[in-house]
């Protein structure tokens, strides 16, 4: 039991109502959703779900990605 992020890949043909559909599972399962653009969803949830959401009708890949932190240089605006 991991709660882990995954990218979510849908078919082309999917409609909406499956969509939500499979939003409102995720969410049901515990999971958070980070963003969902075009037919890809990106949601973090715990990998012993993970068959229930590859099983969902419209799904097309289940796969886990990794975020690395990347130092951000801080920028300081010297005043004069």
């Amino acid at each position: 039991m991991v709660f882990e992020t995954y990218l979510i890949s849908l078919n082309d043909s999917i409609s909406p109502t499956e969509v939500e559909h499979i939003l409102k599972t995720l969410i049901s399962l515990g999971g958070n959703v980070n963003m969902v653009v075009k037919r890809s969803i990106i949601a973090s949830f715990d990998s012993a779900h993970l068959d229930i959401i590859r099983k969902k009708p419209g799904v097309k890949l289940v796969g886990g990605i990794n975020f690395k932190g990347r130092k951000v240089r801080k920028i300081v605006k010297r005043e004069s």
